[in-house]
């Protein structure tokens, strides 16, 4: 199945309260589509507009690839994206069409390297062996949580050696993001969002654990510690590849053609 027949939909959080919290899944849209890859690129949120349960309305190809911008898997993506869109699974034919859910775009192989690759630029290559680096994650309130690819992912840094350290924490499970001062025992910190295509929850959110301002990234004394926050994923090229790889891999697949 040709891409170029299909249309793509990004699915982000969103928020209720926050207006632009969509903005940075938006943007990312807009590079995906500049690339002219897709027949057509929309955008859909679980909680503001658009809205995730018109998201099919919203393109008029017969192929549909779903992707959601989430840094891992949990209930959102598992239960809530597929029960929304009235889905029977990743993939589904309804109605002459095919509609194709591919993994969340957090648990992509390039994400460590990706995640990596921005620490290391904000303390610089020669700082990093003496920095512990934490990532903070959403996770999930509900049984289980949503940590698995969050773990993964710092799994993954760790073992590359760069760091002195790294540790995960969470804003809506434990180890609980407040708690950070117990999770890393370093002096020099550096704070990364887990975050694809972060929104208000990196800006607003997390600032105010270390002391900081929205959309302030220090470096801070807290607790101790000098703290550096560095910014989440957003538009940049190896996001704007990571996408399009697991819609066009989805498309590859035999039940596709």
């Amino acid at each position: 199945m040709s891409a170029k027949k299909a249309a793509l939909v990004l699915v982000g959080h969103g928020s209720s309260k926050v207006v632009d919290a969509a903005l940075p899944v938006a943007r990312l849209a807009e590079a995906v589509a500049a690339t002219g890859r897709f027949a057509e690129v929309a955008t859909a949120f679980m909680k503001q507009e658009p809205p995730l349960a018109r998201a099919l309305d919203s393109v008029a190809a017969a192929t549909v690839v779903v992707v959601p911008v989430f840094a891992g898997r949990g209930w959102y993506t598992d239960t809530l994206v597929p029960r929304t869109l009235g889905l029977e699974g990743p993939v589904t034919r309804r109605d002459g069409r095919l509609i194709l859910v591919t993994p969340p775009a957090g648990g992509h192989p390039a994400i460590p390297g990706i995640v990596a690759r921005r620490a290391l630029a904000a303390v610089g290559e020669g700082a990093a062996a003496a920095t512990s680096l934490l990532l903070i994650a959403h996770g999930s309130s509900r049984p289980g949580g949503a940590g698995e690819t969050p773990k993964a992912i710092a799994a993954a840094i760790a073992a590359m050696g760069r760091f002195a350290e790294v540790a995960v924490a969470f804003l809506e499970q434990e180890p609980r993001a407040a708690r950070w001062p117990e999770l890393v025992a370093g002096r020099q910190v550096l704070a990364l969002p887990l975050l694809i295509a972060q929104g208000a929850h990196a800006s607003r959110d997390i600032p105010p654990l270390f002391g900081l301002g929205p959309d302030e990234g220090g470096p801070v004394e807290s607790h101790g510690r000098r703290v550096r926050l560095a910014s989440g994923l957003g538009v940049e090229p190896e996001l704007v590849e990571v996408v399009l790889d697991l819609a066009e891999s989805a498309l590859r697949r035999p039940f596709a053609i």
